[in-house]
């Protein structure tokens, strides 16, 4: 076993399992933040038995980190989320009650975090391998980190319920994180569904917009404002703050899948697609707000896509009416964290976030996302 703080001290010739390829990891370990600016989380990586486990390390302090901060994610965003959600006043006055003693308990975990697998995306794609040795790893993060949670992201009741009885078989706690919606070809899905999708590719095909897979180099400088108007103006300024540059880096050296809509020369949308086995999950997005039905049609050509080839998409969170029209399927997921070794404060903090914010969080979800 060894530990690597800089990429080009790794042995990649002892390699024989790796989750990115080389040129990700370097961009990784040499500073995520160049890309992803509301992050500072320093990259390692583990080379234990032939496999190279990256892991990320956030120490301290819940801002400029967007997901390795579960403050981040579950107070901050979340009050964007119950803002923005239709309710009855009493049970968004009573949620956000709900954040706020939530925020108070996470306070005191100190947000020390060390991430396994990190992907720096919404949603960590495992590919299986990841949980290989999870005893062993979790033993020497510990040590390495022992006033640190150990966290692996984003695991759903649909493809990793034997993963996620594997992690609290080590000790690892379920922390709920979201609704997420998984759309399968081979789900029975109904003629309202059906109809749908071919409604929103009727309406691509009458629009005039064109679509392509590519991207010329002067074409970068488009993407920004269009996600920006999405995930930062819409959403929230808690989302991830990309720079052209990254995405220029991941169009040219990750082997992702591209649906950019054009009208004439002008980028009105974008995907960046990321697959795993027959799985989709659309990482990178980004559309003009005011060009009516884009969303529907952007989309639409993804499920299109999905459907002639017999991929699923895990379509992450959000625009549930939409997801479950077409035929997506609503599923809980959830990080998974290590905290046994923590001392007191910390410890009573997780457990209690753990033990109370997940099935409250289970029961209001369904509640709220699953119709």
């Amino acid at each position: 076993m060894a530990i690597y703080t800089n990429f080009e001290d790794v042995p990649f010739d002892e390699v024989d399992i790796s989750p990115f390829n080389k040129a990700y990891l370097k961009y990784m370990m040499e500073g995520i933040h160049r890309g992803i600016e509301n992050i500072h989380a320093r990259v390692e990586v583990i080379l234990l038995n032939g496999q190279l486990i990256p892991y990320s390390v956030k120490d301290g302090g819940n801002k400029e980190s967007w997901i390795h901060s579960f403050t981040g994610q579950y107070i901050d965003e979340m009050h964007s989320e119950v803002d923005r959600m239709e309710m009855p006043g009493v049970v968004k006055t009573l949620a956000n009650q709900l954040l706020n003693i939530g925020r108070t308990i996470l306070r005191f975990t100190g947000e020390k975090t060390v991430t396994v697998f990190p992907s720096f995306m919404s949603t960590t794609m495992y590919e299986g391998f990841e949980f290989d040795q999870i005893q062993e790893v979790t033993r020497i993060l510990v040590a390495r980190f022992p006033k640190h949670a150990i966290v692996y992201r984003t695991l759903n009741d649909k493809f990793h319920q034997e993963k996620m009885k594997q992690l609290a078989g080590v000790g690892y706690s379920e922390m709920i994180s979201r609704a997420i919606y998984i759309f399968a070809p081979s789900d029975g899905h109904s003629k309202n569904e059906r109809k749908d999708l071919k409604k929103d590719m009727k309406r691509f095909e009458k629009s005039g917009y064109t679509f392509t897979s590519e991207i010329k180099d002067d074409e970068f400088s488009q993407l920004m404002p269009l996600y920006k108007q999405v995930y930062l103006d819409k959403y929230s300024d808690f989302n991830p703050h990309y720079t052209e540059d990254f995405f220029r880096f991941i169009y040219n050296e990750l082997n992702l899948a591209w649906f950019v809509v054009k009208d004439n020369d002008c980028i009105i949308s974008f995907m960046g697609v990321s697959q795993t086995g027959n799985v989709l999950f659309p990482a990178y997005f980004g559309m003009d707000q005011s060009v009516k039905g884009l969303y529907f049609m952007t989309s639409g050509l993804l499920y299109n896509f999905a459907k002639d080839n017999g991929y699923q998409i895990n379509n992450s969170a959000g625009a549930k009416d939409y997801k479950l029209a077409r035929g997506s399927r609503p599923y809980l997921e959830y990080h998974y964290i290590y905290y046994k070794h923590l001392k007191i404060v910390p410890f009573v903090s997780y457990a209690l976030f753990t033990k109370v914010a997940t099935p409250l969080g289970k029961y209001l979800l369904k509640k709220l996302q699953f119709k």
